[in-house]
């Protein structure tokens, strides 16, 4: 995991969105690298052993294309209720891994985490002052 370029990808985000008071700033809310590479690999995971059948999201993470609020709310809620077992044989093992793993990974892993909670965060902020507007996806 880059976490010196995630910090960096939501300071910047963090900047845009600071750098005029008056004027509205209209972002796209996309994954930084280090969420779509685990999400890839869940979906390579789920390919492989099988799982729920949903997986828009997943594959919106793991391809980078922009989310929309709900999404990062779809997000936040998971990481909220998911409690990970790390100490699970199957975690962190490609030949078995746990459904767990597989479904942390879908999300985007540590940095899905941390991004989605940041970001809404930073949502709820400029949403409520009116100096975002969020890119609709296509």
């Amino acid at each position: 995991m880059n976490t010196l370029l995630f910090q960096v990808q939501l300071e910047m985000l963090h900047l845009s969105l600071l750098c005029s008071e008056s004027e509205v700033r209209e972002i796209e809310l996309i994954v930084p690298p280090a969420a779509n590479m685990p999400a890839l690999r869940g979906l390579a995971l789920h390919k492989k052993f099988g799982g729920g059948r949903n997986l828009t999201l997943a594959e919106a993470i793991a391809h980078k294309k922009p989310l929309t609020a709900e999404d990062i709310n779809t997000m936040v809620d998971f990481f909220e209720k998911f409690k990970p077992d790390m100490d699970d044989p199957g975690w962190y093992n490609p030949e078995k891994p746990s459904v767990g793993w597989i479904r942390w990974s879908l999300m985007g892993d540590q940095s899905g985490k941390s991004w989605s909670l940041d970001t809404k965060k930073i949502l709820e902020k400029g949403l409520k002052d009116k100096s975002i507007k969020i890119k609709t996806p296509e």
